[in-house]
């Protein structure tokens, strides 16, 4: 979808599928009969705004922030690139090689392409449709150049099997965090775990409520 100034229609707003479906869970498990439809996925068309592939075919065609960094920005240069679309999988143990020879800015969807994005000064310029919060928050570390302050998850894990008191430092966080979520599933369903249905169990395991 395009708009009437010729620019590309988005909306910030827009709820990612993840979102939808979890409307669903929230409406099934309160209501018996209700039928879900996992088909979530609406065309551009219908929507009025453009889905995140779209726009970032949008940005590298139109865009000059997408111009190679060094590539001539002046203001009366006309963006004007070719481009070659190509549907392939690029398997976990290749994903840094692929991102090292991408441009700067990239699109990217997984936990995985996202933290190898980040940490080779890639910039992961669109919301993707799921996990939204994680991609802000490895935003808002790589604007405040705080990268280097997360931990890494190998030392992490080594620290929990190695240290006794790593691993009961994070026991007790855990158990702490474990509480507070339950007290707050509690408040949402009006009663403790013993009253929880089954689909509001399995909801609850899974991160969806709270």
């Amino acid at each position: 979808p395009v708009g009437p100034d010729g620019d590309i229609i988005t909306d910030p707003q827009e709820k990612t599928n993840g979102d939808k479906l979890a409307e669903q869970l929230f409406q099934a498990a309160t209501d018996p009969n209700f039928k879900p439809n996992p088909n979530v996925s609406q065309a551009e068309a219908s929507a009025g705004c453009a889905g995140a592939l779209s726009q970032f075919i949008w940005g590298i065609l139109h865009d000059r922030g997408y111009l190679p960094r060094g590539a001539d920005d002046r203001v009366d240069v006309v963006v004007d690139r070719r481009l070659f679309v190509c549907s392939a999988r690029v398997p976990r143990t290749e994903m840094r090689s692929f991102l090292e020879q991408c441009e700067e800015r990239v699109f990217t969807t997984g936990d995985q392409s996202l933290a190898e994005a980040m940490f080779l000064n890639k910039l992961p310029c669109i919301r993707p449709d799921a996990k939204v919060q994680q991609w802000q928050l490895a935003l808002t570390a790589k604007a405040l150049g705080t990268l280097e302050q997360v931990p890494d998850l190998g030392a992490v894990l080594r620290g929990l099997c190695e240290d006794p008191r790593a691993a009961e430092a994070a026991r007790r966080e855990s158990k702490t965090r474990s509480d507070q979520f339950e007290r707050q599933v509690v408040q949402q369903l009006g009663g403790p775990p013993s009253t929880w249905s089954p689909t509001h169990q399995v909801l609850a395991k899974s991160g969806f409520m709270g």
